[in-house]
């Protein structure tokens, strides 16, 4: 495929665009089905068990159906693209939350989906179960799917809301989701029963197949309701799923260089190749998954272009993101310091589009003074050299730590980390483990 497909037309009409497939498993779900869907959803990610038999017919059939990587993926470059990742994984955290989530946030029209789904707490169930119980258009229970989507959803612990929004702790719930994806699918092969995460029975292919029935549940959902503008296109369409895939992939290796973190052409393709694969599972169109790193990046900024844009609800998410940031990570050294490194990764124009704040003159505040003085950013203004590669990956470090607890509490999955980077972190990934005292993300 060639950058000239990509025009304003044709990504127009990518928009009117979802995934029938899973629209279509969704759409035959009965009432009872809904609830025994929810139950059983949970305990496939967790047991990383075969599709179970009970699962509905329709259900069973989509992940029977969808978890086979595309003919054109090759598995040794995606192999090659995983240990890339577990090769620079703290920069890549890092890149994922300082960069990758706020370009996302960035996009004024595929951002009010993240935004309504992150106030999806139980107060809106509620209302729904009683305003809504039955919809006129189908029969089927609204309050049910929205249990369904909040069931689909891993349970993470989160904190209050950003200031002042009253909004429920969904939204930091769903930016931890996002991280648990992205460690899953770029987990490598750990031997007999611990396949990689995109091989065969591996967790990144189910968790890819989860989240693409979620985001089906997400626009039934919002088609019962009735209250969608049909001027944003429609939800969860394929455009916004592209740029959420390029972000992940594109977004991420364009700031490794920034957080030291150095990277060949090889490795590049080989991690936006295994990015391509996870595309294609989560529903994408063959024509929007271009072969080579470099399309990938023309579409990317063709998409910016069209759609990066200051709106209230995507600055609402980077205040939870930013929040989120402050809360996980211990210690008061690198507080506040999320919004340095969005606007050095992302530039100005993109981080304004996100909402980010311009807080901070690099040099002369008082923040970036004790971390010149330890030696972990350089006294010139370079965007290559600001931030060196040490304190890149203590940063990421010390986010990971955060999030692996911060995922603690009753009734909540922890984070799952894979076995080789949990021992090397000295961290707990998926068996339970008492907080330490004094940690300020606490379960």
């Amino acid at each position: 495929m060639t950058e000239t497909v990509w025009t304003d037309a044709f990504l127009d009409k990518k928009r009117t665009e979802c995934d029938p497939e899973a629209d279509e498993a969704v759409r035959r779900l009965t009432e009872r089905e809904v609830t025994l869907a929810n139950e059983l959803m949970k305990q496939l990610i967790i047991n990383e068990q075969p599709v179970p038999e009970e699962l509905p017919p329709s259900l069973r059939r989509f992940f029977v159906d969808t978890d086979t990587l595309p003919p054109w993926a090759q598995m040794p470059l995606i192999l090659e693209g995983q240990r890339f990742f577990n090769r620079c994984a703290p920069q890549m955290l890092l890149a994922l939350f300082c960069a990758s989530l706020p370009s996302c946030y960035a996009a004024s029209k595929g951002v009010q989906v993240l935004h309504r789904t992150g106030k999806m707490g139980r107060e809106r169930v509620t209302w729904g179960r009683q305003r809504l119980f039955t919809s006129p258009r189908s029969g089927l229970s609204v309050g049910l799917l929205s249990a369904l989507a909040r069931g689909l959803l891993a349970r993470f612990k989160g904190s209050r809301s950003s200031a002042g929004s009253g909004l429920p702790t969904n939204l930091y719930r769903r930016i931890l989701e996002t991280a648990q994806m992205v460690v899953d699918v770029m987990a490598p092969d750990e031997g007999p029963g611990n396949p990689a995460g995109l091989e065969p029975g591996g967790r990144g292919i189910r968790t890819a197949q989860k989240v693409r029935l979620m985001h089906a549940v997400v626009r039934r959902l919002f088609a019962q309701e009735g209250r969608w503008n049909s001027a944003l296109g429609q939800p969860i369409n394929q455009e916004d799923m592209v740029a959420t895939m390029l972000a992940f992939s594109v977004v991420t290796l364009r700031a490794l260089p920034k957080l030291g973190c150095d990277t060949s052409p090889r490795e590049r393709q080989a991690y936006y190749h295994s990015w391509r694969v996870v595309g294609h599972i989560m529903g994408i169109q063959g024509e929007l998954l271009p072969e080579r790193y470099e399309d990938g990046e023309r579409l990317y900024d063709k998409i910016a272009q069209r759609q990066f844009l200051w709106s209230p609800e995507g600055a609402e998410m980077t205040g939870a993101l930013l929040e989120l940031l402050d809360h996980v990570t211990p210690g008061n050294l690198f507080d506040d310091l999320g919004e340095v490194l969005i606007h050095h990764l992302l530039g100005d124009a993109t981080a304004d589009a996100a909402g980010v704040p311009r807080k901070h003159d690099l040099m002369s505040t008082l923040l970036m003074g004790p971390l010149i003085g330890l030696g972990w950013v350089t006294d010139k203004t370079n965007d290559r050299n600001l931030f060196t590669a040490e304190l890149s990956e203590l940063l990421g470090r010390k986010l990971m730590e955060g999030i692996v607890w911060a995922g603690r509490g009753r009734n909540r999955l922890p984070f799952r980390l894979p076995d080789h980077l949990r021992e090397t972190w000295g961290l707990h990934g998926w068996e339970k483990a008492p907080a330490p005292e004094g940690q300020k993300a606490t379960a």
